[in-house]
């Protein structure tokens, strides 16, 4: 699935969720003022209030991806793709499911050094892991060299002549996250920053104006 159709799909979502937030922002404030008995303030802007926003975040996602590429040095959204770099070039990646990962030779791919990685350890030495067919494998950084097919504990037996233990092994996915969770979710949190300040704005003056004695419009205040 490519970043275009990738795109299309959460621009349908955006606009399909937007119209029931909409919806609902707009029956709360019928609620409001039939519980206040006023009958005389426009509320339809309400339900247009989230759809108005979707240039700001189609903004958002093409600013993210900017940042994410140039400044983060992580995955931009909207890809088919996942990669973890490991060392000087040497990285991990996975194409359309996160599920089986490849050892790459650069950043952007290149004739897998290793496929169908399921578990991995990092240290500053090597590569540890095993793949879908449970065999387990070491690749050391010094030498660019890996030994294959080794059962669990001739992995443990390899990794102890230059390590103190053998690392623990997770999903590549796992590992993944781990390294990009915090910045995704402080960029969520500035990317709300904005509607956050505008929902504030309207709802403000929604309420200003149900306690008003005087007729308004709603729709001077978005």
């Amino acid at each position: 699935m490519g970043p275009l159709f990738q795109l299309i799909i959460v621009g349908i979502l955006y606009f399909l969720v937007a119209s029931i937030i909409g919806l609902a922002l707009m029956l709360i404030a019928r609620l409001i003022m039939l519980l206040k008995k006023k009958t005389d303030i426009t509320v339809n802007q309400l339900f247009w209030f989230p759809l108005k926003l979707a240039p700001y975040f189609l903004l958002a996602v093409i600013v993210n991806a900017l940042v994410c590429q140039f400044v983060r040095d992580v995955d931009p959204p909207l890809t088919d793709y996942w990669s973890l770099p490991i060392n000087d070039g040497l990285t991990m990646g996975a194409i359309d499911i996160p599920d089986k990962w490849y050892l790459w030779p650069t950043r952007e791919g290149g004739e897998a050094i290793i496929s169908n990685i399921v578990l991995v350890g990092i240290t500053d030495k090597a590569l540890y892991g095993s793949t879908e067919s449970d065999d387990y494998f070491i690749y050391r950084y010094d030498s660019n060299q890996q030994v294959v097919n080794l059962s669990k504990d001739e992995l443990e037996i390899e990794a102890n002549k230059t390590e103190d233990s053998l690392p623990t092994l997770k999903r590549p996915s796992d590992l993944y996250y781990d390294d990009r969770d915090f910045g995704d979710l402080i960029t969520f949190l500035l990317l709300l920053i904005y509607p956050l300040y505008c929902f504030y704005n309207v709802s403000s003056t929604f309420w200003s104006l149900v306690s008003k004695k005087n007729s308004e419009l709603l729709s001077t205040a978005t």
